[in-house]
């Protein structure tokens, strides 16, 4: 979830405004580039002014000549003279002053991509009409889209000022999404909060006002004000959820008074708060790599709404990536016992998100026949070709490696995408079998057809690792670093590979911190920090990275690691009972054996 979905899931208000088309819309969009969909009003168009004695409300009472010339602009803009015809029906709008009429002018400049024509025939209209809703809605609108932002907080003034009072809020609350891709989003931060000063103090707009402040300032990436901003709307309505999400796009971000802020909210007993919230709150978590805060608050959602299927799924899906198998498996279960229960048909996407971690848990649990069982529910959809690499992941699995090739080889591979899925499940079968100089040769060839490809870099690199072509799995991890400095990833493996090797160790220690920075709750990470703190000496610093890595997730490379700091610093016995643990549940886990027989010892 994205700061901008957040800006989305409270922004959603659908557009109302008289005779106004979703064609439009669309047409709005595609040539203003921006998006554009306020709150829009349920009123009919105001009566146009009397003409030459006559009155002239709406299309069925325009004059015959004005017909004429609407007729006649119409078929301009059939026949390509799309200038004549807006010049035409824009002539007839300014003599009648018909809604419609100036309209129809606004979308055939739109369809033109001609802005400023645009905003000229809004202009005229809100001219013809000061308290159209509709007028002064596209003029924002248009202001908006053209960059003149200058212009617009007047505009945005006076639609607030007209806009009726039961439809105030849902308009201020949409106010950040119509702005989210303007070029100077500082400025429009600004214009925005100018616009809204009279609203500051006025109950019950108060809570959304500053909420819709905070989210403008987000967007100009000012963090700070913007939680500054999300308390000040939750001090004036503690029950609002406004300032909940906008504290929910900071904490995205990472932003750690966020995270207090919310945690404190939400360990009340019963926090006022709605479903979709709270789940947003969750997943947030998760995404953070929050995994046992989020599977708690996963747990309570669904002790309150045992017929929300969507958080069954994901406290499931958690709950596997934990290693808590007994449990996830109930869950992925009971996510499809109350999607059956339902009258509408189930999502294939999520089915398969299930089928899948249910085959996974027979996997790991050794009933390779009950996962296979389970990839077979997996009929359609973009999934089936991943169930069917799974199976022959399986096949390999029971020492059927041929038969799994084989499976792979039947793959399409007409598509780019789809040669690659049959590289990656090659690589894996090659990779289980220890066949790592066939798998360098697969990745070859798919770095070759995609050389720009991240991921497929990465794995590249990770097989130049594994035979110990070190220089070569640097320069690769080097490329990756340098057209995407955010790819944690590679950042990670880099700093771990050469810690791992006691080379550069410094260096070492510079790639995994900002690897870190970029996640900071990754276990993974935290462990190759704690792994080069070790090579670098410092073993009290090592012991407690290690130990705060293997609580978040009881892996057993990062137990081999704890292990033997453990080991060393005399607590020995607490090192065997961990390392017991550790071989209990991965027996074939290669770091957990290189440590034990290196160290001499035998469990």
């Amino acid at each position: 979830m994205t700061h901008n979905d957040i800006l989305i899931k409270r922004a959603q208000a659908p557009c109302s405004a008289p005779q106004r088309s979703n064609a439009m819309w669309g047409v709005l969009a595609m040539c203003l580039v921006t998006q554009m969909s306020w709150a829009q009003p349920k009123a009919t168009p105001s009566k146009a002014p009397k003409v030459n004695g006559e009155q002239s409300a709406g299309n069925s009472a325009l004059s015959a000549q004005w017909m004429f010339e609407i007729l006649l602009g119409e078929m301009n803009v059939l026949q390509g003279q799309a200038p004549t015809g807006y010049a035409l029906l824009l002539d007839v709008a300014k003599k009648s002053g018909d809604e419609k009429a100036f309209e129809r002018a606004i979308e055939i400049a739109l369809k033109s991509r001609s802005g400023q024509a645009a905003l000229e025939a809004a202009m005229s209209w809100r001219e013809s009409h000061p308290n159209s809703q509709g007028a002064n809605q596209y003029v924002v609108q248009i202001l908006i889209a053209l960059n003149q932002l200058p212009e617009t907080e007047q505009a945005l003034g006076r639609l607030l000022l007209i806009t009726p009072k039961e439809e105030k809020l849902e308009l201020i609350r949409s106010i950040p999404r119509q702005f989210a891709r303007v070029s100077n989003k500082a400025l429009a931060a600004q214009v925005v909060e100018r616009a809204l000063e009279g609203f500051k103090a006025t109950k019950p707009l108060s809570a959304s006002v500053w909420t819709t402040i905070g989210h403008m300032r987000l967007l100009a990436n000012d963090q700070v004000a913007a939680m500054t901003a999300a308390q000040k709307a939750h001090q004036l309505e503690p029950k609002s959820s406004d300032p909940l999400w906008l504290a929910l796009g900071l904490m995205e971000l990472r932003h750690v008074e966020a995270e207090n802020f919310l945690q404190r909210f939400f360990s009340q007993k019963s926090p006022p708060v709605d479903l979709d919230l709270h789940f947003a709150y969750a997943k947030v978590l998760l995404q953070n790599q929050q995994l046992k805060h989020g599977i708690g608050q996963l747990q309570i959602l669904v002790q309150k709404h045992a017929d929300f299927s969507p958080a069954w799924l994901y406290l499931a899906t958690a709950q596997l990536e934990n290693e808590s198998l007994t449990e996830a498996e109930a869950h992925f279960k009971k996510f499809l016992d109350v999607q059956a229960s339902k009258p509408v048909a189930m999502d294939e996407r999520e089915a398969s998100q299930a089928y899948f971690g249910l085959a996974q848990i027979a996997n790991q649990s050794g009933d390779l026949a009950q996962a296979e069982k389970w990839l077979a529910m997996i009929t359609e959809g973009p999934s089936k070709v991943n169930a069917f690499v799974q199976r022959a992941l399986i096949l390999n699995k029971k020492g059927q490696a041929q038969s799994a090739i084989d499976l792979i080889r039947t793959l399409p591979e007409q598509t780019s995408a789809e040669r690659r899925s049959k590289w990656m499940a090659l690589v894996q079968i090659y990779r289980d079998q220890k066949e790592f100089s066939k798998t360098l040769d697969i990745l070859k060839e798919a770095f070759k057809e995609n050389p720009k490809d991240d991921d497929t870099a990465y794995e590249l690199a990770m097989a130049y690792e594994k035979l110990n072509f070190v220089e070569e799995m640097e320069l690769a991890l080097k490329m990756i670093i340098k057209r995407n400095p955010t790819y944690h990833a590679a950042l990670n493996a880099l700093g771990y590979s050469l810690a791992d090797r006691n080379l550069r160790l410094d260096q070492a220690r510079e790639y995994i911190v900002k690897a870190l920075e970029l996640v900071p709750e990754d276990p993974f990470i935290m462990d190759s920090l704690g792994w080069v703190e070790f090579r670098l000496g410092r073993l009290k610093e090592s012991l407690a990275i290690l130990q705060k890595a293997h609580s978040l997730k009881p892996d057993a490379d990062i137990a081999a690691h704890l292990g033997e700091v453990m080991f060393l610093l005399g607590q020995k016995e607490e090192a065997l009972k961990l390392w017991q643990t550790a071989l209990a549940k991965s027996p074939d886990n290669e770091v957990l054996k290189e440590t034990l027989k290196r160290l001499g010892i035998k469990i």
